[in-house]
């Protein structure tokens, strides 16, 4: 058995927190002991809680919060794991800091976002802090952080994994289509995402208004809440969309929803690798998504979806409208969709997380120790 100790510093609920909520049931189903250190009441900490997970309370209020960096310290000199798991920024911060009080877990750093390391001042001095190994979601996200200055040969590619969709069930598909008022002559388009800057909310408005003039059967849901909501909803009706488009907020029955949909679009303009469009292809199907970060790594053009450049709307306006009139495409599109995001399951992740273990427990000396105990 090897003790991971996993830290998040987020306190909503995206796709990271899903990634290791599903990397610890497999950690605790081989027999390993995977704790999670996280902010009061983050719902990635209610739910690992729910589920028997042992949760330790950390505030993490800022990158350079020293009481939580002495606090964590402390977890770590009372747990003694053997692997230390950073999942987001102001995690890697806390945490690289509390390595230096407590140096002898093996340390591992998980990335998922696209962007360069920023060229601040608080952000070189973070990567040059102890980290062992870094699980970078994407090649995409790797491929930043090398071109960052971050050393490469400590960094290995673990692509985001989910667990498989259940096989649909045609007359929920109904009850959900009818409940929302999507007639039998529709095609529903859907989108899951954080109303958040940068997800290209917007982008998709635009696009849906100019592809429903030729494609009138189009409508669209919008999945997720954040701080845009307002805004968003003020553009519909300025787009006169009322009638086309639905924000369904926070929802908790996401595969019954996608099961419900016809495609899938995302108009992000940065994306790490896309864990909701693997949900997506996984419930059956096709995509309408940007061409950025690790997303062309997971949709085959022309085979399980169809990609767009970031900027244009006018492209993903006749994405969506090639996609809302061709029942054929996106029947064909969305049972390859189902077989490839099969290669991407969350065993694999799980699989792909252990190897970067093994290699950060190697440089630590460790291999008499939790080394020795990890089997592949």
């Amino acid at each position: 058995m090897i003790r991971i100790l996993h830290v998040d510093s987020e306190r909503s609920w995206r796709g990271g927190q899903n990634q290791i909520l599903l990397l610890m049931r497999r950690q605790r189903a081989r027999g390993d002991d995977p704790l999670l250190v996280a902010p009061p009441g983050a719902v990635l900490s209610e739910r690992a809680k729910g589920e028997g997970f042992r949760v330790r309370p950390v505030a993490m209020r800022g990158t350079w919060d020293l009481a939580s960096v002495v606090a964590l310290a402390r977890i770590m000199r009372e747990v003694r794991p053997d692997v230390v798991h950073w999942h987001a920024a102001r995690a890697h911060a806390i945490g690289a800091m509390a390595s230096l009080l407590d140096s002898a877990p093996a340390r591992v750093l998980s990335r998922r976002v696209q962007f360069p390391v920023r060229r601040s001042l608080g952000s070189i001095l973070l990567y040059t802090l102890p980290v062992d190994r870094i699980a970078a979601i994407s090649s995409a996200v790797r491929g930043a952080l090398v071109r960052s200055g971050v050393d490469a040969a400590k960094i290995e590619v673990v692509p985001s994994g989910i667990d498989r969709a259940p096989d649909p069930d045609p007359a929920l598909r109904l009850t959900l289509r009818r409940s929302f008022g999507i007639e039998d002559g529709d095609t529903l388009a859907i989108t899951v995402s954080a109303l958040a800057p940068g997800k290209g909310h917007r982008q998709l408005l635009r696009a849906s208004a100019t592809a429903s003039v030729r494609a009138p059967m189009l409508k669209l849901w919008i999945v997720g809440a954040g701080p845009l909501e307002r805004e968003l909803r003020m553009e519909t009706g300025a787009l006169g969309l009322e009638a086309r488009v639905q924000f369904l907020g926070f929802r908790t029955d996401i595969q019954a929803l996608l099961h419900a949909a016809d495609f899938f679009c995302l108009a992000t303009q940065s994306e790490g690798l896309g864990s909701s469009i693997l949900e997506a292809m996984s419930a059956g199907l096709p995509v309408v998504a940007t061409r950025v970060g690790g997303i062309p790594e997971i949709v085959e053009e022309g085979r399980t979806g169809i990609l767009v450049p970031g900027s244009d709307p006018a492209e993903l306006a006749a994405a969506m409208e090639q996609m809302a009139l061709s029942a054929g495409l996106r029947e064909t599109m969305g049972a390859s969709s189902r077989r490839r995001a099969a290669l991407f399951s969350a065993d694999r992740t799980a699989e792909g997380t252990y190897r970067v273990y093994h290699a950060a427990l190697s440089l630590r000396g460790r291999a008499d120790g939790a080394e020795g105990r990890l089997t592949l």
